[in-house]
Parts: structure tokens; sequence; C-alpha cells
């Protein structure tokens, strides 16, 4: 399947150019399970859209159909026989559920999410493909009403979640997308909604160390993704509101949590809150990084250093992140100020801390990447 990998920054741009054009091409957006990819459509993808058309996000009416399992015949519409005129009996089509939803709405622009779209069979995929077409733009034979734009998800074949291929004459329709995950930006989510902080820390905190699974395990076994994470942090905050926020964390809360992200994710979850109070947070470190904690032990080290890296976000906090890592111990402030300048390379962050400078002209041949 051809497509192209974007993460969340470089898919918002596309969009007003998208909105902006005469005829509105149907976007594909594909990744990882739990990743997000039906809320970027309800919240990014429609914000975009009634900005091009000068109005607000409620404004748009919005109608998700779910795909997996679907009868192609259910979704377009019945073919009910009727009389002619002459006598003869022919078939019609009734209109489709989901244009009598759009009606209903009655709002001027409504945008339709095929959510779960690959997990569609090959029938459905077929009776979609009309609605995939900008140039046809209907279903079962009724077109679609005007101001109707359509948005599809899915998740990758390697997820093993029952997707599909899409058709062969439904990729040159519509322009598909794998949306790259972002731990900073499903970070800024997570701390608007309400997640654990703990669980925030913990999984910037191990980034880098196969917290959240790149995809789903060989084996039938648990895995941490953004979905199943936030599921166990609503428990972890049930715990802490029984028992206080002080609370051990025992063997009970440990089950239930493994149940939800695998044990590989919740041994570094527990780990990291046994030691949360030993190295220092994002904001410990930008706000004073000649003061803030450094860890005797070697691990928790490693683990500030992550958190020095996490908090830096543009070129101004770059410079903070580098003066703490510079106190760590001098085979990690090697590794990890290189990782971090790479990170500020990829990312076009520009930091006028004078000690970069310095590191660059040390270990210029570490950085494989231009960063100035």
């Amino acid at each position: 399947m051809a497509h192209q990998i974007v993460n969340l920054e470089t898919l918002t741009d596309i969009l007003p150019i998208v909105y902006s054009a005469d005829v509105i091409q149907p976007i594909v957006v594909i990744g990882m399970t739990g990743g997000g990819k039906s809320q970027f459509c309800k919240t990014v993808m429609r914000k975009a859209f009634a900005e091009s058309k000068g109005l607000t996000a409620d404004d748009i009416g919005f109608i998700t159909e779910r795909m997996a399992g679907r009868d192609a015949e259910v979704f377009s519409g019945a073919s009910l026989p009727f009389k002619g005129e002459d006598g003869s009996l022919a078939m019609q089509s009734t209109k489709p559920p989901l244009i009598l939803a759009i009606e209903r709405l009655g709002t001027k622009y409504t945008m339709v999410l095929l959510d779960e779209l690959l997990q569609a069979n090959a029938d459905c995929q077929k009776v979609c493909s009309d609605m995939l077409d900008p140039d046809e733009h209907s279903i079962g034979g009724w077109a679609l009403p005007k101001g109707t734009i359509v948005v599809a998800t899915g998740n990758r074949t390697k997820d093993k979640s029952g997707a599909n291929r899409l058709l062969a004459h439904l990729t040159d329709r519509v322009a598909m997308f794998e949306l790259k995950f972002s731990i900073d930006t499903w970070a800024e989510w997570a701390y608007a909604n309400g997640v654990n902080p703990i669980v925030i820390e913990c999984a910037k905190a191990y980034s880098d160390e196969g917290f959240f699974a790149d995809s789903v395990p060989a084996t039938d076994e648990q895995y941490c993704s953004p979905r199943s994470l936030t599921r166990a942090s609503s428990h972890l905050n049930a715990f802490f509101k029984m028992k206080g926020n002080d609370a051990y964390l025992d063997g009970t809360i440990r089950a239930l949590i493994a149940a939800n992200i695998g044990d590989g994710a919740t041994t570094m979850l527990f780990q990291y809150a046994e030691i949360r109070d030993q190295v220092p947070t994002e904001a410990d470190i930008q706000r004073n990084p000649e003061t803030a904690l450094v860890p005797d032990i070697t691990g928790h080290q490693m683990i500030a250093g992550h958190n020095a890296i996490a908090s830096a976000t543009d070129g101004d906090s770059i410079g903070q992140a580098f003066k703490y890592i510079l106190r760590l111990r001098t085979d990690l402030q090697v590794s990890m100020n290189v990782r971090l300048l790479k990170i500020a390379g990829n990312n076009g962050w520009v930091s006028n801390e004078p000690l970069v400078n310095q590191f660059l002209a040390k270990y210029h041949d570490l950085i494989t990447l231009g960063v100035s």
C-alpha cells in the first residue's frame, strides 16, 4: 500500500491546501491501533475544513460511519421491487441511511468519517468507491448533499487488526497518509485530558526504550498503545482516589494496569513511579538547569537525561536542557546531547547557548544532521 508517512504537524499544514482546492479530495489517515486517528479527524480536520469556509468547527456537521463488519447493502440502501407505469417489475434503491442522516443534521457543510475503512470487506469498499471519488460524490446511485466531504481512517495491515489493502481502484481517488506517532503531541493532549502525570512522565522518559509498542506483538498479549495507556491511567487515578495519592502501588493495581498495557510497559511504569521523586521533572530542568537535582545512580541519571531531552521544544529550551545534561556522567553528556542536537536539527530549532557551539566544535564528527 503506497502512502506518505507524515507527522501530525505536516498533515495539519497540508489540510488548508486540500480544503482550498476547487475539488476536495478525500483523505485517508492510517496508523497504529489506538493512535488517535479518529480523534484527529473529529478535531483537527474538522477545524481546518471549517476555517476554509470562514466558520467554526461547531458549524460543520460530523457523522461517523463504522465500516468494520458492515454489510454493503445496509450501508448503501436496499433495493426494493416496484411496478413501472407499463406494469413491468423493476428494482429501485432506497435512499441510503447516510444521506438521510446528513439531511437530518441540516448543516450547510458536513464531514463524513468512514472509520476503519481498511477493516471493511471488499463489497463495502466497492460501495464507498463513488463516495471517495470527488467527481462522482455519491453512494448507491444517490448524490451526496452539497457541502459534504469525506475522510477515512484505517489501521496498518501489520497491526493484525483485520485491516485489508485498500482496493486498487480506490487508491488513486484519495490522498493516503500514515500518521507518525508523536510522544510530545500525545503528552500535550494527555495533560489537557486528565491522564495521570506519572503515566505521562513515564511515557516520555521511556519513549526511546520501547514503552509504546510500534506494532502489535506476534504473540497473543496486551501491548501499550496511546489508547490502552489512557485506559490504564483512568484505573491509576481511581486507585489513588480510593487509597490516597501516596498509596503504595500493590499487586492488585499492577495486574489491572498490565491487563491494559502488558507486562513490559507496566514494569517501566512501576519503576518510574518508584523513583519519580529522585529525578527532576521537565519543569525543574527548564526552570533552573544549574541547580536541578542530578541523581547519583546511573540509571536515574539516564531517566533525568530523557526528561531533559523531552523538555526541549524550541531554541531557548534546547539551551536549558543542554546545560543540565552537561552535569551528568561524561558518557551520558555526549550521547544525550548528540541526540538532543539531532532532534533540534530535525525540527529546525536553533540555540544561541554558547555551550552548544563549543560542544559542536568538539564533537562535530558525531553530529550527522546539520545543526547551527
